[in-house]
């Protein structure tokens, strides 16, 4: 078994390699006896490595046919964020206002830019998001996801998209653990039509004041719940 410092260098090598060639997600990966030359180790260690890239999503194992390149989606960062967020050490308030910080300074540039330039139906879309936050039901929350999902898509940058979506179902998923207070549906509604006000004037300044206020009331609602039977 090779060594951890050795692992890490394994691994690494063998996305440098996929990089080089320019290999797609869904491309045969070369054979274990390939990358056994191309590196010079043994089968063990390719082996050990090629587990560590299946856990981060980089490579797919299909078994019966063969070991392709991944996609490396957010799945296997959600499961690590997850679990720092649930055992850090901090208090819950603590999890979840991380969480919540590095979602604001992402969207808030974002809804800023897009305020400046966007596309007219965003506009229509966004407004059937609120109407629908405002029925109670679990299609509340997909609407909540899907308008902040919306705005990132408008800006353009497709990181930080995946970001912001990561982080919202990381939150949501820790704030139900947690058992904190929940908004109500007009409470929500309205906090989400300030900015889609402030993009329909392509305001940017205005669109900036509706986030922060939305995730203001946002920290409001955590730091007044009681989490844990602590108070928070």
């Amino acid at each position: 078994m090779a060594r951890p410092q050795r692992s890490e260098e394994i691994t690494k090598q063998i996305i440098d390699l996929i990089v080089e060639r320019a290999l797609p997600p869904g491309a045969p990966m070369p054979t274990e006896l390939s990358l056994m030359e191309d590196i010079g180790v043994g089968r063990n260690s390719i082996r050990e490595s090629i587990k560590a890239l299946q856990a981060l999503g980089i490579v797919e194992v299909r078994h019966g046919y063969g070991t392709f390149v991944g996609s490396a989606g957010s799945a296997a960062l959600q499961t690590w964020l997850l679990f720092r967020t649930r055992t850090r050490g901090a208090t819950d308030t603590e999890r979840l206002r991380d969480l919540l910080e590095v979602r604001e300074i992402i969207e808030t540039e974002l809804t800023r830019r897009v305020a400046t330039s966007h596309r007219p139906e965003l506009i229509e879309r966004l407004e059937s998001c609120v109407g629908r936050m405002r029925r109670k039901g679990p299609d509340a929350a997909v609407a909540d996801r899907e308008f902040h999902d919306l705005i990132c898509a408008e800006a353009g940058f497709e990181l930080a998209r995946e970001l912001t979506g990561l982080f919202w179902d990381v939150y949501r998923a820790a704030e139900t653990e947690l058992g904190g207070p929940t908004s109500s549906p007009a409470n929500t509604a309205k906090r989400h039509q300030l900015i889609v006000d402030a993009l329909a004037c392509r305001d940017p300044d205005a669109a900036i004041e509706a986030v922060h206020r939305h995730f203001d009331e946002v920290r409001k609602r955590v730091k007044a719940g009681r989490y844990g039977g602590q108070p928070a």
